[in-house]
């Protein structure tokens, strides 16, 4: 199903203008786990009737895709049944209710994996066209609703796995904001947790042009610090960029050990976002779909290279 973008949800984000968010890692709000408890109902189905764990009943086959990831996580626990021990309840209500209840953030993720790893891969097969695109939206979906709650984790070929494990985003993202906060470089600030923002939300076309504005507005903000001039409004990623070298933003020692370092400047974040047409220059005919893995890779190339500049004009002030 869509994801609606409700009054509240308007009201909280005008309440956050500005604010920072960061990913967390040990913890899913309860109204996270509601929704996923509604993706997997939606996707897997819901049992015509209670059945007794420990006594046969009539065959009912989604009860039966239940039980089979149930029974999974309950032998891996050294349990017989998961969370309440209600003989009434059936293995999906026994899921969904340790989804709900269950204090231990990693024993909610270990269900919500094989869930999903259990869609992805049991449910898919010999499935028809209709239902590997509805699998295919439930796993979208549960990855939407992560970043919609800004927590750090992503369904990923069976796995449920840490963002910042692929992109190291502890060590990028969260110093950028620290970083910009410290400087008082505002208008960079702004633009990079816009890019945030708009990566969390799916919006990946915007994500990538905010996330290219951040690296600019950076570069901008050392020049007017520094009182370099740059052409103010013309001047593209490379020529700010060939104003910070010229002047020895990095010491003129230790430049030839950089030149790798300024063709990744140069041709990186900006190529990036320069090839995918539809983000800063028009869709054209046909629409421009960004892959989520690029605007990812756009985001944490973005805030590497602002750290870099940072710490390079902090450390020769």
């Amino acid at each position: 199903m869509p994801i609606h973008d409700t009054f509240a949800k308007r009201e909280e984000r005008d309440r956050n203008a500005g604010k920072p968010v960061i990913y967390k890692y040990d913890e899913l709000p309860q109204p996270l786990r509601g929704q996923i408890a509604h993706i997997l109902r939606d996707t897997i189905g819901v049992p015509q009737s209670p059945q007794h764990p420990f006594i046969p009943a009539p065959f009912d086959p989604i009860e039966a895709k239940w039980r089979q990831v149930h029974d999974t996580l309950a032998k891996e626990r050294g349990e017989f049944v998961l969370g309440n021990k209600d003989p009434h309840k059936n293995c999906a209500e026994r899921c969904i209710s340790f989804l709900l209840e269950e204090s231990d953030f990693e024993q909610i993720m270990s269900l919500v994996e094989l869930a999903f790893a259990f869609i992805d891969t049991d449910l898919r097969k010999g499935a028809g066209i209709k239902d590997r695109r509805r699998i295919d939206d439930a796993i979208l979906e549960l990855n939407q609703r992560f970043q919609e709650h800004a927590v750090g984790w992503q369904y990923l070929a069976g796995r449920i796995v840490r963002m910042d494990s692929q992109y190291l985003h502890a060590e990028t993202v969260e110093v950028a904001v620290s970083l910009l906060q410290d400087a008082g470089f505002a208008g960079p600030l702004e633009e990079f947790m816009k890019a945030h923002e708009h990566y969390r939300k799916g919006n990946n076309e915007d994500a990538i042009t905010r996330t290219n504005n951040a690296f600019e507005s950076t570069m901008k903000a050392i020049c007017d610090k520094r009182g370099w001039n740059y052409g103010k409004d013309k001047a593209t990623a490379n020529d700010l960029i060939s104003v910070l070298f010229n002047n020895n933003l990095i010491p003129s020692n230790m430049q030839s050990h950089f030149t790798g370092l300024r063709t990744t400047l140069a041709g990186g974040l900006p190529t990036v976002r320069n090839k995918t047409e539809g983000a800063a220059h028009g869709q054209g005919a046909e629409p421009v779909d960004v892959p989520q893995h690029i605007v990812s890779y756009a985001l944490h190339l973005a805030a590497t290279n602002i750290v870099f500049l940072i710490e390079a004009h902090n450390a020769s002030k």
